[in-house]
């Protein structure tokens, strides 16, 4: 141990340092149980949604939007982990999640991000 060496002994041989610090009680934020990877905006659209095995699309209100997902309500019987698509106005289908539902409500992870680019123009569409 070297005579500037405050932090303990010194590590086994080939071995890696012991740990020091303190502990710290600093309260955290409240965390959102459903914390999400990017904020949503609030909207109010239809758009079609095809569970996997359906036929063809069945119109859904899309409540909000994201780059990461989406938030419906809808008549379907939507099951958490099924395989959906959804046509928003103007794009090809987007694959998706069921992440979470409550009763019609469903939020939905797409299995690949939107551009915020093209999520910009489908909020500026829904508005105009």
């Amino acid at each position: 141990m070297s005579s500037g060496d405050t932090n303990g002994p010194p590590p086994p041989e080939g071995g890696t340092p012991p740990l020091s610090g303190e502990l710290s009680i600093q309260a955290l934020p409240d965390l959102d149980q459903k914390a999400r990877k990017s904020s949503r905006v609030a909207v109010d659209f239809s758009a079609g949604l095809r569970p996997r095995g359906g036929t063809s699309a069945v119109s859904v209100h899309i409540l909000d939007l994201s780059t990461d997902g989406f938030r419906i309500d809808s008549l379907l019987d939507l099951q958490v982990g099924m395989d959906v698509w959804l046509r928003l106005p103007g794009l090809e289908p987007t694959h998706a999640r069921v992440a979470w539902t409550d009763g019609y409500l469903a939020g939905c992870a797409f299995e690949r991000p939107l551009h915020p680019a093209v999520l910009d123009m489908i909020i500026a569409r829904a508005k105009g």
